[in-house]
């Protein structure tokens, strides 16, 4: 079983148009509207690729119960969300102006120290009853404390398995201190270029860029480092070794959660083992996928076989370049 924790899980709302103008009324189509998160979406993911999932986190408010009863509709997971105060939140999604791409995003409901804690008292039980092959901690949360990820993976260290691999698809200062930490680190993080180079307090603008800072020391103890370059693929650290991950062009239609069909398509392949060549190419292959639907986390098994075979994964030395 892979069970996720969305902390801030959203009701997503999905438009596409030729051009979005500003200061003007644009008039849209009836959206795509499906729920999301970054752990629910890698879940869902997860889920119609084969593996068992359980989803957790929080939701509140009517909006929340809505969420709850979408959730329970789709029959791919189980679903055991706490409830907290407030409103889960809205996302608004627009792809315009040849793919664009503009989100307006709510805060959610401010989550305490202590019900994160109570949330990892909730997963021993489950680890305790059901053979839990991974943990995976996705997305944002709207929380006063910046350590409070670092707080939970060092509950689950000390608390539940010092070994149960545990995603962590975080950014921002939240990612930072978990990667500074001198005890505690993730199984997986997945930095794109941009978050990469903030966490570096650096400049990186390309995939030859990003790829001199993979074997940086702040990455040291975590399993699998990859690093999100869009259309240009990835680059990834898989271990002790380094792989550059080159994607075909294809029709794009919406791209929000395609980088959560990634992290939902790597997590089934690392419990169903497959190889690392083949787990990197399932995992692009799903977010591409994802990437041809209007729905976040949806994927269609046909396009994702189709499109592994088109994804070249190359093993690189550290002194060598990428072309």
């Amino acid at each position: 079983m892979i069970i996720t924790i969305t902390m801030n899980p959203s009701l997503d709302y999905s438009y596409i148009i030729p051009h979005l103008a500003l200061g003007e009324t644009n008039r849209f189509a009836a959206p795509v509207q499906s729920v999301g998160g970054k752990g629910i979406n890698a879940g869902r993911t997860a889920a119609l690729s084969g593996s068992e999932v359980l989803l957790t986190g929080f939701l509140a408010g009517d909006q929340g119960q809505l969420v709850a009863q979408y959730l329970q509709k789709e029959q791919l997971f189980n679903v055991a969300m706490q409830e907290t105060t407030g409103q889960t939140r809205h996302a608004i999604s627009i792809m315009h102006d040849q793919n664009f791409h503009t989100e307006i995003v709510e805060e959610g409901p401010l989550i305490s120290d202590q019900e994160a804690h109570t949330l990892i008292d909730q997963l021993k039980e489950y680890v305790a009853k059901e053979d839990v092959q991974l943990i995976c901690i996705s997305g944002s949360i709207n929380s006063q404390n910046e350590f409070i990820y670092l707080d939970m993976l060092k509950k689950i260290r000390t608390e539940i398995s010092e070994t149960l691999p545990v995603f962590m698809d975080v950014s921002g200062k939240q990612l930072h201190n978990l990667l500074t930490s001198n005890h505690y680190k993730p199984s997986f993080i997945k930095p794109n270029i941009p978050e990469l180079a903030e966490i570096l307090g650096t400049s990186l603008n390309t995939k030859e860029e990003a790829f001199e800072q993979l074997q940086n020391p702040l990455f040291d103890g975590i399993d699998y480092v990859m690093i999100s370059c869009g259309s240009q693929g990835a680059l990834c650290k898989m271990k002790d070794e380094l792989y550059d991950v080159e994607i075909p062009k294809i029709t794009v239609r919406n791209t929000t959660g395609s980088g959560d069909a990634s992290v939902g398509g790597f997590m089934h392949a690392i419990v169903s083992d497959f190889t690392p060549e083949n787990v990197l190419k399932y995992s692009m292959a799903c977010g591409m996928s994802n990437a041809q639907h209007g729905e976040v986390g949806i994927i269609n098994p046909k396009k994702v076989a189709e499109f592994q075979k088109q994804i070249c994964v190359k093993k690189i030395q550290p002194q060598e370049c990428i072309a």
